[in-house]
């Protein structure tokens, strides 16, 4: 494990400075700082001429132990000599020092020193390919790790993580480096938006939006990918702020970009399928948000994005709405999660509603109330649920008569003679039922050749077609 990868790996959302305290060479450090193994000395090592590269990684590990056995000052005071051991064994800064800048960091934070922080880490900026060896990439990593993990532990440094942020920005746009410039304040955009700091979020977005543009004002063909990452934080904040115009704004701006970029990664699209997803449920196109939502969802889930449980909620939410007789659990990626904590009362909720089983739908809508409603968009489309449940179940109901008390449907239901009635006259109006309601007699009459005939109708025919194909299938045996 490298240095980075362990100051990132705190086991959990939970960071600690102390957690990235392994190198790049993962546990060779204590043998490595042996002075058994390596044959120096004291005296060795207190003679700058008599230096060598065995004594600058000794010296490196120790400086390591001496942060666990005697505290951070002699720490510091060892990983500063690195700096100046490599200085003059390789005549320049390079991989040790670049370690040692990301310990100094570390300890400096530590220990409550804001101005070496920074110090140290404009330090740290400086080092590149040509001059110390260090590739971008490395350095990118280097950054990431120190930016994340200080964020992470200074929740409420909420400036020194902007200066860091600043620094870092103002280095790589003096190097010319717009890659890494890009890729840098992209991480401190996502950081604003966790952090619900919209109006900051908005500026860094314009930024990044003017990154991906032509001096014309048009889109950048070759940097389609990374506009489609910028509209997917800012859409994200839209859905937030509940601003429904931006948000179709953006979800028509991602699929018309990705369209001009036929080389656009599937993955950068998911958000936008999500979104569409939300915004065919709220026009009532069931079966539109199914397909969208599932789409989002296989990339959500491959990418192991936080998405793919609420996704997974909608698909189901979908799928009720819909009256489809889909299961949605049939492919592997969502069996996995059937059982999951946040899935499973939606999971139930569905196998209840596939059953008509009323009772049943509410009993588990009751005792899930807070795993379920707690989701505002599931909330907002429980009402239309229970009705097409209650519509489903009534349907059935009156199936077999001509007239029908509305208490004996009110009792079925579970609801009140006036909520029936309701239920009835929608269904009336929607040519559903044709019938009559006395209201004084509290009464449905249903017309003969309504719906209810109709299903009679249907199961005759259904009946003759079957006994006409097995007549068939014996003449032609």
């Amino acid at each position: 494990m490298s240095d980075d990868d362990d100051m990132m790996d705190s086991g959990g959302d939970d960071y600690d400075m102390d957690d990235y305290d392994v190198d790049d060479d993962g546990d060779a450090g204590s043998d490595a700082g042996s002075d058994e193994e390596d044959g120096s000395d004291e005296e060795t090592s207190k003679d700058p001429k008599k230096w060598t590269k065995v004594d600058l990684e000794n010296q490196y590990y120790k400086s390591k132990d001496l942060e666990e056995d005697e505290g951070i000052e002699p720490a510091l005071a060892g990983f500063l000599k690195v700096i100046e051991m490599e200085q003059v064994v390789l005549k320049k800064h390079a991989n040790w020092s670049f370690k040692a800048l990301k310990k100094l960091i570390q300890l400096y934070f530590k220990k409550g020193d804001q101005k070496q922080v920074l110090d140290r880490f404009q330090e740290l900026l400086k080092y590149n390919s040509a001059t110390n060896g260090i590739t971008e990439n490395e350095l990118f990593k280097g950054i990431t790790t120190i930016l994340d993990t200080i964020s992470a532990a200074a929740a409420t440094q909420t400036e020194l993580v902007l200066n860091l942020y600043e620094l870092a920005l103002k280095a790589m746009q003096a190097a010319n480096n717009e890659n890494l410039w890009f890729k840098t304040n992209l991480k401190l955009a996502q950081r604003m938006f966790d952090k619900g700091l919209y109006s900051k979020l908005q500026k860094i977005l314009e930024q990044l939006k003017d990154s991906c543009m032509m001096p014309d004002g048009s889109e950048n063909p070759r940097k389609g990918n990374q506009l489609l990452e910028v509209y997917s934080l800012e859409i994200q904040m839209h859905m937030e702020k509940k601003d429904t115009k931006k948000v179709k704004e953006l979800y028509e701006k991602g699929f018309a970009t990705a369209k001009k970029n036929p080389g656009t990664l599937n993955s950068k699209l998911a958000i936008f399928h999500f979104v569409g997803g939300k915004l065919k449920m709220e026009e009532h196109d069931w079966n539109g948000a199914y397909s969208a939502f599932f789409e989002a969802f296989n990339f959500f889930e491959e990418a192991g994005s936080r998405f793919k449980i609420p996704c997974l909620k909608y698909i189901l939410l979908a799928n009720m709405l819909n009256n489809s007789s889909i299961n949605p659990f049939a492919s592997p990626e969502t069996k996995n999660l059937q059982n999951n904590n946040e899935i499973k009362p939606m999971a139930d909720l569905l196998a209840a509603y596939q059953h008509n089983e009323i009772d049943r739908f509410e009993k588990i809508l009751n005792t899930n109330k807070k795993v379920i409603m707690d989701d505002p968009f599931i909330a907002q489309f429980i009402a239309n649920v229970l009705r097409e449940i209650r519509t489903q179940v009534l349907l059935e109901l009156i199936k077999p008569y001509t007239k029908v008390t509305i208490p004996f449907i009110s009792k079925k239901l579970n609801i009140q003679p006036a909520e029936v009635q309701e239920l009835l006259v929608f269904l009336i109006l929607d040519s559903k039922v044709v019938g009559q309601i006395d209201q004084v007699k509290q009464e449905l009459h249903l017309q003969k050749g309504g719906p209810v005939a109709k299903y009679r109708y249907i199961n005759k025919w259904s009946d003759q077609l079957r006994a006409l194909h097995g007549t068939v299938t014996a003449r032609v045996n």
